[in-house]
């Protein structure tokens, strides 16, 4: 027989004949295109998951026949036994073989979840590792320092699949039974199998000797040392954790919950991020450890496994609530769209197409904004769960926003909102959604300038359809009008399209435009483009415009302002002070214990800052992730101001709502006391956002320098807003209401949306620190909200299916209201080419009159 020179395989010992070399090559190739045709349906079936109608199991029907038809063409080879197949002339086939069976085994978990979803390391660690086991066919045609990569990472591949291997140990009896049904059940045993694959490629590794075999244990080592490094890491941290949840008792006095406490020190990173989700949606150790029926949670976020949190859970566990932990990821960690209750199930759907259609007006800084969402159920028609869900989207509005409209399709015929009370809503959503599963929209108020929009039911027959309309008036930046898009977190909007219309009413300078967006025939910009939550337009500012709008026996008219200074004594100044303040910011504050009282907080306790505690009190607090000032400790309103700094991902008042802390806060606010604050330049917390909305405090922001100014003169910015006038504090402009008679009604020349935006900032000022009472809610705040079709703390807008259904909840739609808004609001500012055609049909009209004068004189 004919020797060959080099080796068809790098671990061939004898010389083949040709025809089994041929025949070795056709297998490994026909073994790597049924591998990359496996992998990519694979990533496929991941990356349009949610938009394919083909039910899972059909999808992991097809990854099994393919690694079957390869077992096939094993067995016809000769290749594959319970001895054959870990020869070392077969090692190299039967790595590719468990590959596919590895794949076959993660589409079958889509369907019936032994593991829940892998986290995204674990996906790559997975193909890495897999990638090495493939490539030591090709060992003795690599560099050295590759084969030493190579063993680092078989090493570490032991361990992993040894992991993976135990994790399932306890359902290798359901997975014997189940091989009965076609061998379905064998895919428990791949791990297993896999493990013992790593030990043969080591086996034979070692007898060719090529590179150290001591590069092995050393990639098993540092992954063993990883794993020890973070369980240490875990357990230091839940220690911390356990300290600072025991210690809370000390300070029982400051009358906040202990979640509050444990957020402000905790470390925010991935690892804490991960010990507060642990069973909320990390994977941990019990009995039954695998995610078959993973039970309910507060939390709506798809379940994960990370084998990091698996394995440090069985050393040592969070003992806060599912509530507490709740509250923590709302204020420092993620998103609080999780935390939404939910009726039914949201699992199935995308965000299937977005229409937003805007219409600017520059002269009045005012934009309105009307969003159609299409949301698609990707459960198949035939699916026996999945098929009935509910659709809920969190919107982050504009600051000073308000939503004025809301409308649902039902039966391809779109149906408007009817405003109401917020618990009449509730109730009648809860209703008809809860036990009678019919049609319902409705959408709630929250703090931080977001509301909540519900749609029910959304079934894989049709696309559900809603729009939202929303008022915003533009913030001025360095001369310019800023224009930001309405973001939103819901059912998946990832690959979702997005056609934009942007319409200004008016003239409008250096329009600072996308490169997309396009010139209609009617002067309107267009474009289709994805989905783009940071998209923003920007423009030159133009005077404001002299405008009114008249409804109800009322003018409404807008105007810009500049708070009026009035002279103060400042005696106290309390530095609110946690991680958003800069060391620069602590430094300048520092020589004001020279001429004032400084204070800040610790425990909750006011305590004098001086030369010699500045330091360590500085340092201390600004390790804090957020603050909540106590305002109702302050004895001197008049006297004090509060210096504070912040940003929105912190906790909401209503988090802490029913604590003794709010219960004094609302006492204090509650008997007129306001306080002056003065924000530095940057964010603000959600907690003073919410305060300041509701009118309890006097509040400036600005630089240190412009602060300076202030003290140096003893002058603080003062608003006095009442039924005639409000103000929307980030725009800088003033709204008013006044009475008028029906024969001095003025000609509208502005959109009904002065109306609205006044009445949400009257409705604020007049809940204003009430918020913190059950009671707040009355009939005459109602009755404004219905008026005016505004979403507020005390109203919500639903569409419900008939109405039957209205009267039996006793909405009404009030007969003199705005109703909701809509682009052709009445009001609007003419066009150039709209001023002319109204003249000419003034002047028409004009001319009928005296030709009518005419014709009765001479008659």
């Amino acid at each position: 027989m004919e020797k060959i020179a080099e080796p068809v395989s790098r671990f061939s010992v004898d010389a083949p004949t040709e025809q089994k070399i041929a025949r070795y090559n056709n297998l490994m190739l026909i073994g790597y295109s049924l591998l990359a045709a496996s992998l990519i349906l694979y990533g496929l079936f991941e990356y349009v998951a949610l938009e394919k109608s083909e039910q899972r199991f059909t999808v992991f029907v097809l990854h099994y026949l393919i690694a079957l038809g390869y077992t096939l063409a094993l067995l016809m080879n000769g290749s594959l036994g319970i001895r054959k197949s870990w020869r070392i002339e077969n090692i190299a086939k039967t790595v590719v073989l468990l590959n596919l069976f590895l794949i076959s085994a993660y589409a079958l978990n889509r369907e019936l979840p032994v593991f829940a979803t892998s986290t995204s390391w674990l996906c790559v660690y997975l193909f890495v590792t897999s990638l090495c086991m493939l490539s030591y066919e090709y060992f003795f045609y690599l560099n050295a320092w590759i084969n030493r990569l190579q063993h680092i990472v078989l090493g570490s591949a032991i361990i992993l699949y040894a992991y993976l291997a135990i994790y399932v140990a306890n359902v290798y009896a359901i997975g014997s039974i189940g091989i009965l049904f076609f061998g379905i059940g064998g895919h428990v045993f791949v791990p297993l199998i896999i493990f013992t694959a790593c030990v043969f490629l080591i086996k034979y590794a070692r007898k060719q000797n090529k590179i150290s075999i001591y590069w092995i244990p050393v990639g098993s080592a540092a992954t063993l040392l990883v794993v020890l490094a973070f369980m240490g890491e875990w357990n230091s941290r839940i220690s911390k954790i356990e300290k600072l949840s025991n210690q809370s008792i000390l300070y029982e006095n400051n009358g906040l919950p202990i979640w509050v406490n444990v957020a402000q020190d905790l470390k925010v990173d991935w690892i804490s991020e991960r010990i507060i989700k642990s069973d909320l949606v990390y994977t941990t150790y019990n009995r039954f450890n695998w995610d078959f029926f993973p039970g309910d949670t507060q939390w709506d976020e798809v379940r994960k496994h990370d084998p990091l949190v698996f394995i440090a859970s069985l050393v040592s566990r969070c003992t806060l609530s599912h509530g507490e932990r709740v509250k923590i990821l709302q204020s420092v960690f993620a998103d609080r769209h999780y935390a939404h209750e939910r009726l039914w199930s949201g699992d199935n759907l995308t965000t299937a197409y977005i229409v937003s259609d805007v219409d600017i007006y520059p002269s009045l800084r005012l934009a309105y904004t009307e969003k159609y969402l299409s949301i698609r159920n990707n459960a198949p028609p035939e699916a026996w769960r999945g098929d009935t869900q509910e659709a809920i989207y969190t919107f982050q509005l504009p600051e000073g926003s308000v939503v004025t409209s809301l409308s649902l399709w039902i039966e391809g015929k779109e149906e408007k909102g009817i405003l109401t009370s917020k618990q009449k809503a509730t109730n009648a959503y809860k209703t008809i959604v809860g036990v009678e599963r019919r049609d319902p929209s409705v959408i709630h108020w929250q703090e931080g300038n977001t509301v909540t929009v519900r749609i029910f039911p959304c079934t894989p027959e049709e696309e559900r359809k809603f729009k939202i309309g929303i008022t915003s008036p533009l913030i001025e930046q360095a001369g310019d009008l800023v224009f930001k898009n309405v973001t939103f977190r819901g059912p998946s909007s990832d690959r979702s399209s997005e056609t934009f219309r942007v319409r200004f009413i008016g003239s409008s300078d250096d329009i600072s435009m996308p490169k997309n967006f396009n010139k209609d025939i009617n002067g309107d910009y267009v474009a289709e483009q994805l989905y783009d939550p940071d998209f923003n337009i920007s423009f030159k500012a133009p005077a404001l415009q002299a405008s009114q709008f008249s409804f109800d026996g009322f003018a409404y008219s807008m105007e810009t302002f500049l708070p009026r200074l009035e002279p103060v004594k400042v005696d106290q100044i309390f530095l609110d002070i946690n991680d958003t303040w800069t060391r620069a910011e602590i430094a300048a504050s520092e020589a004001w214990i020279l001429t004032h009282k400084v204070y800040a907080v610790s425990n909750n306790e006011f305590i004098q800052m001086t030369d010699e505690n500045w330091q360590d009190i500085a340092d201390e607090n600004r390790r804090r992730n957020f603050s909540i000032f106590p305002f109702h400790k302050i004895t001197n309103e008049k006297g004090s101001l509060v210096i504070t700094k912040g940003k929105s991902l912190s906790p909401h008042l209503s988090d802490f709502k029913e604590s003794k802390f709010s219960e004094g806060v609302g006492r204090y606010f509650a008997s007129g006391k306001r306080i002056k604050v003065y924000n530095l330049e940057g964010s603000i917390s959600t907690y003073v956002s919410a305060l300041r909305e509701l009118r309890g405090l006097e509040f400036a922001s600005g630089n240190i320098d412009q602060l300076n100014r202030l003290l140096t003169e003893g002058k603080f910015p003062k608003l006095e807003e009442s039924e005639g006038q409000v103000f929307l504090h980030d725009a800088k402009l003033r709204i008013t209401k006044k009475k008028i008679s029906p024969e001095h009604m003025p000609v509208n020349n502005a959109p009904d949306h002065l109306a609205r935006l006044f009445a949400y900032n009257n409705i604020m000022r007049k809940v204003g620190v009430h918020y913190f009472n059950d009671d707040f809610v009355c009939e005459d705040l109602v009755d404004e909200a219905a008026s005016a079709y505004v979403v507020s703390p005390v109203s919500s807008l639903i569409v419900l299916e008939s109405q039957a259904d209205y009267e039996r909840f006793g909405i009404e739609d009030k007969v003199n209201s705005l109703h909701n808004a809509t682009k052709q609001s009445t009001g609007a500012v003419p066009e150039p080419h709209e001023w002319v055609l109204i003249i000419m049909f003034a002047l028409f009209l004009l001319y009928l009159q005296i030709r009518r004068n005419k014709l009765r004189v001479s008659l």
